[in-house]
């Protein structure tokens, strides 16, 4: 972590340890507490500050021996300590192992809040992360969180993070979901750029729906003007998934809009 995480907070609160077990148990306290003048069942009300608490757990955690109780130990102060103390949670973040999951999931809401505030900074931010792995995680969900706004550097930052398996399939699936919703042709020219895997297939699947919904000629146009054989049999499959669960009339009434060989080419999938 550098000083851009230390210096921005991202909206967590401490929670407090000191919660009675059961409702009786708060009920006795009360009952206690309200008996004024009676020395025997007074209760002694003591304010804990916070910034002592967390360098408690610092010092609890740096003195763990379990390698994972360690790394949760740590990941608990990092969130608890950002809005209070820059300082803690620096020393906090730095003690987590590379890329573990504790540290990885802290990298992608950060990423995230960081973007909303000041998306150059948060881009930064995520170029001076530990290893490439972490860095991609963090572009990645610095391009979930300007999609809506700005898709296309969105998907060029995805295309450009080298993320991977599952992290690039998440990061592909939310850019496609808030992109779509504003142009489903562009969504389309970029996925065809994409090698073939399930994150090709998944934002297909994302962007069939609601295209052929809206506009089911531009969808079948795209459709038909796919020459890459493996490419257009998973468009065709994702289409004929969508059209399978329509009415007849509105089946009919999308696939008249089709030639009569690629008509035909979906008929035969809905069979």
């Amino acid at each position: 972590m550098n000083r851009y995480l230390i210096s921005v907070g991202i909206g967590l609160s401490l929670v407090s340890c000191d919660k009675p077990d059961s409702l009786s148990d708060r009920q006795d306290q009360q009952t206690k507490g309200e008996a004024v003048g009676n020395k025997k069942y007074a209760v002694r009300r003591e304010v804990i500050d916070p910034l002592d608490e967390l360098r408690t757990k610092l010092d609890v955690a740096r003195k763990t021996k379990s390698s994972e109780e360690r790394e949760k130990a740590f990941a608990e102060v990092a969130w608890n300590a950002i809005e209070i103390d820059s300082e803690i949670a620096h020393e906090a973040f730095a003690n987590l192992p590379a890329e573990s999951s504790e540290k990885l999931r802290l990298i992608q809401h950060y990423a995230m809040r960081l973007a909303e505030q000041d998306l150059e900074q948060a881009v930064q931010w995520a170029k001076e992360l530990e290893t490439e792995r972490e860095t991609a995680v963090a572009m990645g969900h610095i391009a979930i969180q300007i999609a809506e706004d700005d898709p296309q550097r969105a998907a060029n930052m995805i295309s450009q993070s080298n993320l991977t398996g599952v992290e690039l399939d998440t990061a592909v699936v939310q850019v496609i979901q808030r992109w779509a919703a504003n142009s489903e042709s562009d969504v389309a020219g970029w996925i065809v750029l994409f090698s073939p895997g399930a994150a090709r297939v998944a934002g297909i699947k994302v962007v069939t729906e609601p295209w052929l919904t809206r506009d089911p000629v531009a969808a079948f146009e795209w459709l038909e003007s796919i020459n890459d054989p493996e490419l257009r049999i998973e468009a065709t499959s994702a289409m004929q998934s969508v059209i399978s669960k329509q009415t007849e009339d509105t089946r009919e009434a999308w696939l008249s809009h089709l030639s009569s060989e690629m008509r035909n080419e979906l008929q035969q999938e809905l069979k």
